[in-house]
């Protein structure tokens, strides 16, 4: 065996020498000239071996060369193998210990003396057994590298990387093994894959309540803020047609205060939309992602293209607000860093997934470098890495691409773990009696001619503003009053109203549901919607369903009038900004 030493080692070559019949007298000189170069070389030689220069002499001879190893020249060596911490061991074919140094027995919890002569499988769990065999049949190709488990006297399981090289040596063949112990490393991964997995969750958890605290306070703000701003100033209006026009002072007066009111009005509503945008709970994605898109290019002066399966239904909430969140943010990158002039939107969805692609064209990167697929949580910002926590927790993916002619986002959310939310169901329920105690046969007789009105809105306090502008008016009458989706369309189809007055955002069905349900009763039924919500998109999901009418609750003391009027008589009544879009 060779080893290093803190001298270059030599092998000296000699060969052995015959004896000769005794040469003549006039070669002499020459055979003394070759003694001396033979002495000289034997003395070198022997001082190499003293100085430590050389740990094996070969010898040729006629029946081949032989090899003399110096005692004493492996010593440094064999200490160093002894001392390190790695396990060295030599085993043979079978696993039978040949050699091993303390660390390799440590490792397998074997005493030294006990260890060696042994079958190294006696000293692995039965489990295990069947991987260290493996190991050792793959060893016979020349080498070998793989994890074996272990478990120590106290149970405790540890993780052991063995590495097998066969060797041949003295005309026998062995292993020469090696064992590292990575139990500390594994249980350390462990625990930062434990941690990192609850950093996640938390991260998780704390985006949902935090878009529910959104969710809240933007409900909070629509349903009683917003609603009580819109009932005064419908009240206001009643007032100015009451004033005595005569003295311009008070009618100025009433003028600012209605023109104060509208404007607290439009900054809650703007405030309640960006903190929760309502369409996503009252259409689904699509119409957000619609009305959203809107907004965004009047804002920026991106051209949008949105793409939306036709058959894209409702998905689960917490769904519909990851993939908006996605769309929020992508867009907001794309108007800061991209450049780009325009972007596109697609959603597909699928029996198995929900796609949501957005793709810009602008900077991208530098021409010549390869494409990057972002994996890593802290690659990008806040924004991205948040939505890529939010897709994970429902099972979903995010990827941003990021090529020389733009920027590709694509979120991918499975449906078995996003059950879609299934169409309202028709049903039959109690009719409930109007908030002023009167039964609904009440407000008006067989022989009445007013014109009969269904109001339905959740708020009491808007039901009552509605009630008290429409009746002061002598032409009309409202037959009764609806808190919730189903309650209105059990009303209209008992009561047949000539007209219904209605809200988009009720609790039960909304809005939208139960004027698709009315219709589908009753096609000829007129309805008119009443909401806070100021957007083209939201005026076409009330167009979708056949209605005949959209008057903003800010605008009520303006127009809801000349809106009753207009469809009553036939006609239709829509704000210009959705005539315009």
């Amino acid at each position: 065996m060779n080893n290093k030493r803190t001298k270059p080692s030599k092998r000296i070559k000699a060969k052995a020498r015959s004896t000769r019949p005794a040469a003549s007298s006039s070669t002499k000189s020459r055979v003394f000239d070759k003694l001396q170069e033979r002495v000289n070389e034997l003395e070198e030689t022997l001082r190499a071996i003293r100085s430590g220069e050389v740990d094996a002499v070969v010898v040729s001879a006629p029946k081949g060369d032989q090899v003399f190893t110096l005692q004493g020249a492996e010593h440094p060596y064999r200490l160093l193998v002894e001392t390190i911490d790695e396990g060295a061991a030599t085993l043979s074919n079978d696993g039978t210990v040949l050699y091993s140094n303390r660390s390799f027995a440590a490792i397998f919890d074997a005493q030294l003396e006990r260890f060696i002569g042994t079958s190294i499988e006696n000293f692995v769990s039965g489990e295990y057994v069947d991987a260290l065999r493996a190991l050792i049949r793959s060893a016979g190709d020349g080498s070998a590298r793989g994890e074996i488990r272990l478990r120590d006297r106290a149970g405790r399981a540890r993780t052991v990387r063995l590495t097998l090289t066969r060797s041949t040596q003295f005309g026998m063949e062995t292993l020469c093994a090696v064992a590292t112990e990575l139990t500390e490393l594994v249980e350390t991964n462990e625990a930062l894959r434990v941690t990192e997995s609850s950093l996640r969750q938390l991260s998780g958890r704390l985006l949902q309540l935090q878009d529910e605290e959104r969710r809240r306070i933007a409900r909070d703000l629509h349903d009683t803020t917003g609603q009580k701003i819109a009932a005064l100033s419908m009240s206001l209006d009643r007032v100015a047609r009451l004033l005595d026009t005569r003295k311009p002072e008070r009618q100025e007066a009433l003028n600012e205060a209605r023109d104060i009111v509208r404007m607290i009005g439009e900054e809650i509503r703007t405030l309640s939309y960006l903190l929760h945008p309502p369409l996503l709970d009252e259409s689904g994605l699509g119409s957000a992602i619609r009305w959203y898109a809107e907004g965004f290019q009047k804002r920026s002066g991106i051209h949008l293209t949105v793409d939306i399966s036709p058959d894209l239904g409702r998905l689960s909430t917490e769904v519909e607000m990851a993939l908006f969140r996605v769309v929020q943010e992508s867009l907001t990158n794309v108007h800061r860093y991209s450049g780009s002039p325009d972007a596109e939107i697609s959603v597909v969805g699928t029996t198995d997934a929900v796609n949501l692609e957005v793709v810009d064209h602008g900077k991208g990167i530098e021409a010549g470098t390869s494409r990057v697929k972002v994996e890593g949580i802290a690659a990008l910002g806040v924004g991205i890495p948040g939505m890529r926590e939010r897709l994970r927790q429902l099972g979903g993916q995010l990827e941003v691409d990021f090529g020389r002619d733009g920027t590709r986002v694509s979120a991918s959310v499975p449906l078995k773990k996003a059950k879609a939310v299934q169409p309202a169901e028709e049903f039959e329920v109690a009719v409930i009696a109007p908030s002023n105690g009167k039964s609904d046969g009440d407000a008006t007789s067989s022989s009445d001619m007013r014109r009969r009105i269904l109001i339905a809105d959740d708020h009491e306090v808007m039901r009552r503003g509605v009630r008290g502008l429409l009746e002061s008016h002598d032409e009309w009458a409202v037959c009764g009053e609806a808190f919730e989706g189903r309650e209105v369309v059990v009303k209209s189809r008992e009561l047949r109203p000539d007209l219904i007055i209605m809200d988009i955002n009720m609790p039960g069905l909304t809005g939208i549901d139960a004027a698709q349900q009315i219709r589908k009763e009753n096609p000829t039924a007129k309805i008119l919607f009443f909401s806070v919500h100021e957007s083209a998109q939201t005026v076409r999901e009330v167009v979708n369903v056949g209605a005949q009418g959209y008057v903003a609750k800010s605008r009520a003391g303006h127009d809801l009038v000349d809106a009753v009027r207009n469809v009553l008589d036939g006609g239709t009544f829509f704000p210009s900004f959705a005539r315009t879009a």
